[in-house]
């Protein structure tokens, strides 16, 4: 049972008054469908296991009511994670209770405007608690130095990365904050374990994906759809003339079939350049388009016709996969800018991003002084905010629906930074009074 001791009863009723307010709102809507849910309900081969063996245990246990029961079970779960992540970080970081309402409010956003999350059969569901959950985890490993935090941070990231493979990124940061606190205590092997544990962690994924893929649809490989993302920002950038960088005949045939058509959709940074379109809405535009409605159907064209539906999409996804670094490569320049103005496009504009890197470098500069929590915390959230954009960027388009998982950050820090102000403030009031 968690220790609520600390908690003054009207901070406790307030968090439930906006608790009971966002379950009226979310339970009032009916649950939305949209093309990915049927994905997940069925159980397609494209799909990550987790939300789809969550959908498919509701499903199971609630028959017709199952839509019902899954938008309460969504709910309850992101409320728990929420007052969970609360929980925790009052405990660590001292800061007036308007701030931690504030910040309650913000997290609560997604449940009642825009992305409606627990009204949605989409993964987002429950990838958007359990990355709270990991992250409060991994906060408070990075706070007290407590492996049994990290331990438990691994296990709910474990799940997440079984869910949405965007937050990977968690593994390198896990592995520079074990090594910081290795050198710091001189504790080096105290910490293996968890510094092996972390390094495994995407082949135990890796690993669980792949069986669970066996189980259900006869087929011991990874949830094959990488490729089709790597591969739709390098042909974005594309010339005609790349097909010779590829020895195989099967590639230079794709790569054709794939040019053509995108060329001849006008879906290309060419043709957003004659047309004087702005080139990175125009990719953030086109994306899907590129990669589920021209390089998948491309694919199971060439593929279906000898082979069945489940082994032309790995045959694609190998195929693909193979295919994107040398593109890549032969298009860096192009590549790279498209991959950073994708970057910065997550964030709105440039100078956001220059925000949330000053704020990082703020945080991080200040982590081995005294009272080192708040700037424990600055570094930690924006390091995570600027690592899942840089993530999300590589192979995919930077909509809110990838990114949306850390809005509440910019918040957290502006509310860290008027705390301190205030007490600051009223501190020296209080001394000149005296």
């Amino acid at each position: 049972m968690a220790d609520f001791s600390f908690l003054s009863k009207k901070f406790q009723i307030y968090i439930g008054v906006i608790f009971i307010i966002t379950s009226i709102v979310v339970l009032s809507r009916p649950i939305t469908l949209h093309p990915d849910s049927y994905g997940y309900i069925e159980m397609y081969f494209n799909r990550t296991p987790v939300y789809p063996l969550f959908v498919g245990f509701v499903k199971a246990v609630f028959g017709n009511y199952f839509q019902s029961a899954l938008k309460i079970l969504q709910l309850g779960i992101g409320l728990y994670a929420i007052w969970f992540f609360i929980l925790q970080l009052r405990k660590q970081v001292n800061l007036q209770t308007i701030w931690y309402l504030g910040l309650t409010a913000i997290f609560i956003i997604p449940y009642v405007y825009n992305h409606r999350i627990a009204n949605n059969v989409l993964t987002e569901a429950i990838a958007y608690p359990l990355y709270l959950l990991t992250t409060i985890h991994f906060i408070i490993f990075f706070f007290k130095e407590r492996t049994k935090h990290l331990g438990y941070g691994l296990i709910f990231l474990f799940i997440l990365l079984l869910t949405r493979k965007q937050f990977l990124y968690f593994v390198p940061i896990g592995i520079a904050i074990l090594l910081w606190i290795g050198f710091k205590t001189k504790t080096f092997k105290k910490h293996i374990p968890y510094l092996i544990t972390l390094v495994l962690l995407p082949f135990l994924v890796s690993l669980t994906d792949s069986s669970y893929h066996k189980l259900v649809h006869g087929h011991f490989t990874n949830t094959p759809w990488t490729g089709i993302h790597l591969l739709a920002p390098a042909m974005y950038v594309a010339d005609k003339e790349d097909a010779s960088i590829y020895t195989s005949e099967e590639e230079k045939i794709y790569f054709n079939a794939i040019y053509s058509e995108i060329e001849q959709n006008s879906y290309n940074e060419e043709a957003a350049l004659s047309s004087g379109d702005d080139v990175i809405s125009h990719y953030i535009s086109n994306f899907a388009r590129i990669a589920n409605s021209t390089i998948y159907p491309i694919g199971r064209e060439l593929y279906e016709p000898d082979l069945s539906e489940d082994d032309a999409l790995i045959k694609i996804d190998k195929t693909t996969t193979a295919m994107a670094l040398p593109l890549i490569l032969d298009n860096f320049k192009a590549w790279a800018t498209i991959y950073i103005k994708n970057f910065i496009y997550g964030f709105e504009n440039s100078k956001y991003v220059l925000l949330y890197i000053i704020l990082f470098l703020f945080g991080l500069s200040k982590i081995n002084t005294q009272k080192t929590t708040i700037f424990k915390a600055i570094a930690f959230v924006t390091c995570i905010t600027l690592s899942n954009m840089a993530v999300v960027a590589i192979g995919m388009h930077t909509l809110k629906r990838f990114t949306f998982y850390n809005d509440w950050v910019l918040f957290f820090v502006v509310f860290v930074l008027l705390n301190a102000i205030s007490k600051k403030y009223l501190s020296t009031k209080e001394s000149i009074s005296e």
